[in-house]
């Protein structure tokens, strides 16, 4: 006999298939996961507020460190824009090392160059990056 899957849904318990199950279990899993990983580095999401128009009331909160979260996203973006003033082939390294986790031998591959040379060119694109970064 083949082991039986619920799930509750509004109180209910409800049978479902096994894939089913497992997925919703992924799924909360990294709900949780997530929510560990946002209390660590001190984030607060206006979506997870009580919506009553006492914003203050409910942003009273001293770990987060609302300063910090603002200087975090003025970073972010200042990033973003000097990314965007990469070259073409300078972002695309960038975007492959940083943003897609692949790593430094197969994008080096990919490019049809050494290991060691990608390494000095990706050096070379972060000092740019870092100038750039400064004059803004």
């Amino acid at each position: 006999m083949s082991k039986e899957y619920y799930l509750y849904v509004n109180g209910q318990k409800v049978r479902v298939s096994k894939q089913i199950y497992k997925v919703y279990w992924r799924e909360r899993e990294h709900e949780k996961y997530l929510e560990q990983v946002d209390k660590k580095n001190h984030l607060l999401f206006f979506s997870s507020l009580d919506h009553d128009g006492h914003f203050v009331d409910n942003i009273v909160d001293e770990s987060v460190d609302v300063e910090k979260i603002v200087e975090t996203q003025m970073m972010i973006e200042a990033v973003k824009n000097a990314i965007s003033r990469l070259n073409a082939e300078e972002k695309d390294i960038i975007e492959r090392l940083y943003f897609n986790d692949e790593t430094v031998r197969s994008v080096a591959k990919l490019k049809s160059i050494t290991h060691p040379a990608l390494i000095k060119r990706r050096n070379k694109i972060l000092e740019k990056l870092k100038k750039i970064i400064e004059e803004l």
